[in-house]
């Protein structure tokens, strides 16, 4: 009876997803670690095993090789990725960028605070609230996302829209294209890096004292609850910047734009941060030099 229960469990083992855990880990006793460990076993391991998934996190990998090798082959080969990009870790994001090289399901998620990158800053991500309470919010939102990303036929992604030009005309079958993906790994570390030089650049964009002097326009997806421009104006007021103008326009079923004149990067960021905090799906940011303005 022992040797039956052994093979169904077997079986059971081979039947099930995998999903691997992105996430910054820090040292065995540090503030990060506690902090990482707490959402897998709170939240994370309790939502992908009710999903019948198996979880695997970088630092609870025991089989013997590279580690570095077994983690790219978890983020080029599991049938789901969940990232944690609190603290904005150099690794998580490289990791990142080699699943969405893939082009598979991946879930992000974000303490509430993060100021994600201009670069991922319009990519759907979850934010929670690192408490008790924060927990309880936290799992319906992470189900939902699983299953979305799952189900979605197209897996869209800021690597996948720089590169699919190029690559679908050099990439033909599958298993080529595991192989241009090996091959290209470098490249995807270098790609990754000039990205985060473009956005510390932006970033080191002078304060001026003219405020109109750039042009920010961003939209955004609200499911309930949105009233008018009115609301906007309010989040943007809490988060301390007072645009000199504004403009709110429905485009869509519950898709909105929302233009404004900023004075730097920094206003920008603070901006789309504080609406992420308040629940908003950030869809497509754009911030460009105003006409005339000079640096």
């Amino acid at each position: 009876m022992a040797k039956e229960t052994t093979k169904k469990e077997q079986a059971e083992q081979f039947s099930q997803k995998k999903c691997f855990i992105i996430s910054p880990l820090g040292l065995d006793d540090s503030e990060t670690r506690r902090k990482a460990d707490g959402l897998i076993s709170a939240v994370l391991g309790p939502v992908l095993t009710s999903l019948n998934f198996k979880m695997i996190a970088p630092h609870h990998i025991d089989t013997p090789g590279s580690i570095t090798g077994q983690v790219i082959q978890h983020l080029l080969e599991d049938d789901l990725v969940i990232a944690n990009l609190t603290e904005l870790n150099p690794n998580v994001m490289y990791e990142l960028a080699v699943r969405h090289a893939k082009r598979l399901p991946v879930v992000c998620l974000a303490e509430k605070g993060t100021r994600l990158p201009f670069d991922i800053a319009a990519e759907r991500t979850i934010f929670y609230d690192n408490d008790m309470a924060g927990v309880e919010v936290l799992k319906p939102k992470l189900v939902n996302a699983i299953n979305e990303a799952l189900l979605g036929d197209e897996h869209d992604n800021p690597i996948y829209r720089v590169v699919r030009d190029s690559i679908m005309k050099e990439v033909t079958a599958k298993d080529d294209a595991q192989s241009y993906i090996l091959q290209r790994l470098d490249e995807i570390n270098t790609h990754m890096n000039a990205l985060k030089n473009k956005s510390d650049s932006i970033n080191r964009v002078p304060f001026s004292h003219d405020r109109s002097r750039f042009n920010f326009t961003f939209t955004f997806h609200v499911d309930e609850g949105f009233e008018n421009a009115t609301q906007i104006t309010r989040i943007i007021d809490n988060a301390g910047y007072k645009p000199t103008s504004s403009l709110v326009e429905q485009i869509g079923p519950k898709l909105y734009r929302c233009s404004l004149t900023v004075p730097d990067s920094n206003a920008a960021d603070n901006i789309v941060a504080a609406l992420q905090g308040s629940n908003y799906d950030i869809r497509q940011v754009e911030f460009n030099l105003k006409p005339g303005s000079v640096m």
